[in-house]
């Protein structure tokens, strides 16, 4: 799957895969990722390189990798100029293979670009927040995106094998999440009372 994904975007083009640590206190670089299989295999790769986010790792493989990690420490998880945000900023694309838009981290990206007015809430207490005043959190209501994303005709639909697979431009989903919290602050927050991030975030929005 990653031989193919690579040999997709040729030998000019780049991949990107998220290698999420979430709750650690420092970076470590050889810290298996807890964001699947597929995933960890590409990290393990001898050419994949990876940011130092201790948090929100992403790994790379391919033109231009280093210039799009570097950084990542200070730019923020999910942050407007964190690898993900330059990504798509640079005319990117989300692959979202056999799994929604609640997978979708580039929607973390937008939530920052529209300053959504729950960053400063962490996705749970407990977690370290180094030095960060804002975060990304909880994604379960992202399936919200699909209908906006679908009406402005930017997913594209596919099959790998028996995983059902959307591709669809970063800046789409960035556009479009900017939009629907611009809209009503509250569309992107989950209903469970257990959620820390979420409950909070609609209990001040009222």
């Amino acid at each position: 799957m990653i031989d193919a994904l690579l040999e997709a975007v040729g030998p000019d083009g780049l991949v990107v895969m998220p290698t999420f640590t979430y709750d650690n206190e420092s970076f470590v670089p050889d810290l298996p990722g807890r964001t699947g299989t597929l995933a960890e295999v590409f990290r393990r790769r001898p050419d994949a390189l990876r940011s130092a986010h201790p948090t929100y790792s992403v790994a790379a493989v391919g033109a231009g990798a280093a210039d799009l990690l570097d950084g990542h420490e200070q730019a923020g998880a999910t942050g407007v100029d964190s690898p993900l945000g330059r990504l798509a900023a640079a005319g990117g694309y989300v692959l979202l293979l056999g799994v929604g838009q609640t997978a979708n981290t580039t929607v973390h990206v937008g939530e920052f670009y529209a300053d959504a007015p729950y960053l400063d809430i962490p996705f749970d207490p407990d977690w370290p927040a180094h030095g960060a005043d804002s975060f990304p959190g909880c994604s379960r209501a992202f399936g919200a995106l699909e209908r906006p994303l679908r009406e402005r005709g930017v997913i594209h639909d596919g099959k790998v094998g028996a995983a059902l697979a959307q591709l669809v431009p970063g800046a789409a989903v960035i556009e479009s999440t900017v939009e629907l919290i611009h809209a009503e602050p509250t569309t992107l927050l989950c209903t469970d009372p257990g959620c820390y991030r979420c409950s909070r975030a609609r209990a001040r929005l009222g």
